[in-house]
């Protein structure tokens, strides 16, 4: 005997093709425009190169994007509009049909509705692609069904993920708000959260997690990566499969133990209200701390201030919400937030009093495998580039000298933090990753007072270890390089850039550049002195996508780097490759105490705000503050105008000792 039950009934189907028809008439022909028109549009271009379309996801790419994330949503909302609704919910649920098969029916609906345009404009992109020679072995058969097969899976995402959301709320307004909600929250809540940690935790590194945060929201990951043919990894396609799949099944599930008479309510589920309310009190919360401190310097008094602000703020306007009303302010509400306030309290206690001993973590050494000591934005470039480069050193003696550093730091902790905000202060950014011998990592970021810690960090800044991660060096081994700049410091337009295209000329000046950059001091690392010049390489032009890290990354020719410029003198260059004492006419000092410009950058201003002047056009003196001249320092407190010949003027500073005695006693 045939089984009555049905998971579906055609009657419903039908019924929704009557009502929501349009909207797959409205994607096709959004799918019509943006893919085939796109590809003739493309042709029909006089000036065009076809290789640049290479993917189908690279034609009117933010046509697609708007349709993938904008008609499935609409769909899902119309097609369960009725559910919140009180009277379309009686009417329907009144008719002798179970709602595991009301529920199934329209999942269909809206799955026939929004797939079939995408199976027919894949049929005409075929043969329009197929018709243009200038694609053709660009835009093949396999390109076309990579993107309709991502096309569907993005769409079946996209329309079931609002339909899961729609189902624990009672309002088509909350659906569709909490669906882009639920797609940027969490892209939003670990940025704000890593962020706060940045300056509750001494040592903390967001850089790491931000570097990941476009994996969690699929629109922000298909924005980042459209011009690629593949935007999503394999792992991700699983994921989002994953997903899809999940949030049909909790549709179902919601929808079977949905209470009807909750249509109109903000939540369908009484579980779903605290979840609700506390998670916008703690994302308002965060976010008041985060204004407060961006705004101005980390004043803890202000931070404190900005969580009770905006956890107030989001408590209030929550309550608001669940309750649809103003008249909030009972017991009731003063007893919430008193709890979230305790609980939150604990918590912030518990990150400062470091609890968990994260700020004071160091691993000893026979737990250390390899470690990593830089800038973080240089280790991820490392990470990310083609080239077979590891960044990180085994050796035991540079081991041990990174970690004497952080043992310092960590001991240091109360006047490194009090003086990080100190912009006359010399700092280092730097990045400690230590791989542990159990696979794990640690990692911490600090800002190095350079002066204070310089006896640390001077054998971790003349190691080689260290200098080979640097971008220079790296740049420095490409074999590729087929013509070198030098181009001057300065705002003199007598010096032209110096052009070396002889290859042996130029494999003999990387070898002097890579001399004098592995032999530099720590002095000369960290120096603030402007350099003699930058030095820019340019590459053969090749059709690889090797990522080659940092390419174009200039190299600065240092004052201290003697074999350069005995390069340089003896190739008949050096004239022409930097300004120097021979190039000014005079220079003209004024002294500046520390707390009377905060703008470092603006050296102008800041010198003529001094009270006195003192002018100097002796050779030898000349020549002295050019060598130790720096046009923007956070330390030095004598500002200098440099009058050059051709009538330009060059302002910045000079360190005090490289200043004669009489000349300081002229400007004070």
């Amino acid at each position: 005997m045939k089984s009555k039950k049905s998971f579906f009934k055609p009657a419903v189907i039908k019924q929704d093709f009557r009502q929501h028809g349009w909207v797959s008439i409205v994607y096709f022909l959004g799918l019509l425009f943006a893919v085939p028109l796109g590809i003739l549009q493309l042709a029909s271009q006089e000036y065009i190169l076809f290789t640049d379309y290479d993917n189908y996801l690279k034609v009117n790419t933010e046509i697609q994007v708007l349709l993938y994330f904008s008609i499935p949503v609409a769909a899902a909302l119309l097609l369960f509009r009725y559910i919140q609704s009180e009277s379309s919910v009686d009417m329907m649920h009144s008719l002798p049909i179970r709602r595991e098969t009301l529920y199934v029916s329209h999942i269909i609906s809206g799955l026939l509705l929004l797939i079939v345009p995408i199976m027919i404009t894949a049929i005409i992109t075929f043969f329009v692609a197929n018709s243009i020679e200038g694609f053709d072995g660009i835009l093949t058969l396999s390109d076309l069904l990579t993107w309709t097969c991502l096309t569907i899976l993005l769409t079946c995402m996209m329309f079931a993920f609002p339909v899961a959301v729609g189902l624990i709320t009672g309002m088509t307004t909350a659906q569709a708000i909490l669906t882009y909600v639920f797609l940027f929250l969490p892209i939003g809540l670990v940025s704000l959260v890593s962020y706060n940690l940045s300056y509750l935790l001494f040592g903390f590194t967001p850089i790491f997690i931000e570097d990941k945060l476009m994996y969690l929201s699929p629109f922000i990951r298909f924005i980042e990566n459209w011009g690629e043919s593949e935007p999503y990894s394999m792992v991700e396609l699983v994921i989002y499969t994953g997903i899809t799949i999940l949030s049909f099944v909790l549709g179902l599930a919601f929808y079977r133990y949905r209470q009807l008479e909750r249509a109109t309510e903000v939540f369908a589920f009484s579980f779903m209200k605290p979840i609700f309310k506390y998670g916008v009190t703690f994302c308002a919360m965060i976010l008041g701390g985060t204004y407060f401190s961006v705004s101005g310097t980390l004043n803890w008094n202000w931070i404190i201030f900005g969580y009770i602000i905006g956890a107030l703020i989001g408590y209030t306007a929550a309550e608001m919400i669940l309750q649809k009303t103003w008249r909030i302010f009972h017991l009731r509400f003063l007893t919430g937030f008193a709890v979230y306030s305790i609980v939150f309290v604990a918590i912030l206690f518990s990150i400062k009093t470091d609890v968990f001993n994260y700020e004071t973590k160091l691993p000893r050494m026979d737990q250390i495998e390899e470690v990593y000591f830089g800038e973080s934005y240089y280790l991820q470039e490392l990470e990310d580039s083609d080239i077979d480069i590891d960044p990180y050193s085994d050796s035991k003696l540079y081991i041990q000298d990174i970690r004497n550093l952080h043992e310092e730091i960590i001991q240091q902790r109360d006047f490194i933090e009090k003086q990080k905000d100190d912009i006359h202060l010399h700092q280092l950014s730097a990045v400690f990753v230590y791989r542990l011998n159990n696979g794990e990592e640690l990692k911490r970021e600090y800002q190095i007072p350079v002066n204070t810690l310089q006896d640390e960090l001077k054998p971790i800044l003349e190691a080689s270890d260290y200098k080979m991660n640097l971008p220079e060096y790296l740049q420095l081994q490409r074999d590729d390089v087929i013509n070198i700049q030098v181009v001057p410091y300065g705002p003199s337009n007598q010096h032209n850039p110096v052009m070396i295209t002889d290859e042996k000329e130029i494999s003999e000046f990387k070898k002097a550049i890579e001399k004098d950059f592995l032999s530099q001091s720590a002095d000369d690392v960290v120096s603030t002195a402007t350099p003699w010049a930058y030095i820019e390489m340019g590459y053969k032009p090749t059709n690889s996508d090797t990522n080659y890290m940092l390419e174009g990354y200039m190299v600065d020719w240092k004052k201290s780097y003697t074999h350069v410029t005995k390069w340089l003198e003896e190739n008949d260059y050096l004239e022409k490759a930097r300004v120097d004492e021979d190039d000014i006419t005079k220079a003209e000092v004024t002294y500046i105490p520390h707390n009377s410009q905060e703008d470092v950058y603006m050296t102008e201003e800041i010198f003529e705000s001094g009270e006195n002047h003192a002018t100097i056009s002796d050779k030898e003196t000349l020549s002295t503050i050019i060598y130790h001249f720096s046009e923007y320092s956070e330390e030095n407190t004598y500002y200098v105008k440099l009058t050059l010949t051709d009538g330009n003027v060059w302002y910045g500073s000079i360190p005090t000792p490289h200043l004669p005695e009489d000349i300081k006693s002229q400007v004070q």
